[in-house]
């Protein structure tokens, strides 16, 4: 089949889940164009993989601003309406693969112009996304904000397009119970999570000079975006002086950037915790199972939310299957794979002192190791992207 995949919003690459579908999509013989946004002021690459790009250039003027409200207002882009419209044409798209809610409606809406089918492919809750930004954003959101990205219309939207797309695609059970309990049939929806490609995975090497830079700590890493207080990067670093009275050498390593990072870097200072916690800038895929490898304990530490009880990321299997053992919070998701699979501790999401606890259990070497071990196991039987991936093949199978 011929497929388009659509990445509003965003360029490409790159994208770890959108990569691994990518790959399994043309092993299983389909043919793949991708259409993304183009923010980048360089000159990128117009294929990936032999998988043609089309950037959708950013344009200027009133125009463009005219567009962008209805955008909001209608949930209607007539810009990349005319985009993807262009690509199927010349592609001789059968069918479109949209990544994410924002252009699911004008997909669709281009889709029944041409009698092809849709996947909606949800990385994530959107509204429940909105909602928490809006309402935990540093800087108060003005009134075109609280009218524009109103998690309510987001939700009514979210509900009318799933409803209309040939089929769904979640990350994580609780997602799809979430769509569910929305009214859309359960057999509508495919549970792909975000397991790790471990053939890809253990391509990239290990820089072990990079340990070398830390050796005599105790390495408690997070490797991941910093974009936003849900991720609980603020517990971790508030329950660092409790850690250190008990683990003097303990060393908070925070890698990745986002939009709260200077808050964070001033939470640390006003805590005077500088010469324990250090701050990495985002990092290529191909150096993550470097800074993996160096640590002791690897943390997943969100705040309970809509958004994180939905969803699960990346950087959980990659921990798992370098056998390190983990920190996650109470977040459902990250709960029962955890607790399912006997791979790390789980604390109550927010709770410092319980994330100091947890943290503290693990200074015995023989639970980590054993911890460890099961979570490798786990992803080698189960969370790996060779299992995984026959599902998303499944689900193409049945628009054949």
């Amino acid at each position: 089949m011929n497929i388009l995949m659509v990445l509003a919003d965003r360029d490409f690459p790159p994208d770890i889940r959108v990569e691994k579908e990518i790959r399994t999509l043309i092993d299983a013989g389909h043919n793949i164009t991708i259409i993304c946004s183009s923010f980048s002021t360089q000159t990128k690459q117009n294929s990936w993989k032999d998988c043609p790009i089309v950037r959708v250039k950013k344009t200027n003027g009133l125009h463009t601003k005219i567009n962008t409200f209805q955008r909001l207002i209608n949930f209607y882009d007539r810009y990349w309406a005319q985009n993807i419209s262009h690509a199927i044409e010349l592609y001789d798209i059968q069918v479109l693969h949209i990544h994410d809610l924002p252009m699911l409606g004008t997909a669709i809406s281009v889709s029944r112009k041409y009698d092809i089918p849709v996947i909606a492919d949800l990385h994530e809750n959107y509204p429940a996304m909105l909602k928490y930004y809006m309402t935990n954003n540093p800087q108060k959101p003005t009134l075109r904000q609280r009218l524009l990205y109103n998690h309510t219309r987001w939700e009514s939207y979210e509900t009318r397009t799933v409803m209309r797309a040939d089929h769904i695609i979640v990350v994580v059970e609780e997602a799809k119970q979430r769509i569910v309990n929305s009214g859309i049939p359960a057999q509508k929806i495919t549970v792909i999570e975000n397991t790790v490609d471990i053939d890809q995975f253990n391509t990239y090497r290990i820089d072990r000079n990079l340990a070398k830079q830390y050796s005599g700590k105790f390495i408690i890493s997070y490797i991941g975006g910093f974009g936003g207080y849900h991720r609980g990067l603020d517990t971790a670093i508030q329950a660092m002086p409790e850690i250190l009275s008990k683990i003097p050498n303990a060393f908070l390593l925070l890698v990745g950037d986002g939009s709260i990072k200077n808050q964070l870097i001033e939470m640390v200072n006003a805590l005077s915790l500088h010469q324990s916690v250090e701050f990495i800038t985002w990092q290529p895929i191909e150096l993550v199972p470097s800074y993996i490898s160096l640590s002791d304990i690897c943390i997943v530490p969100h705040h309970t939310t809509p958004h994180t009880e939905t969803t699960s990321p990346h950087k959980l299997f990659q921990y798992m299957l370098m056998g390190k053992p983990v920190v996650v919070s109470s977040c459902k998701p990250l709960r029962r794979i955890v607790v399912e699979n006997n791979c790390g501790l789980v604390f109550q999401a927010g709770d410092k002192q319980d994330f100091s606890r947890k943290i503290w259990t693990l200074k015995d070497s023989n639970l980590r190791e054993r911890l460890g071990k099961a979570g490798q196991k786990a992803v080698f039987e189960k969370y790996n992207w060779h299992r995984t991936s026959k599902k998303l093949l499944a689900v193409y199978e049945q628009l054949q």
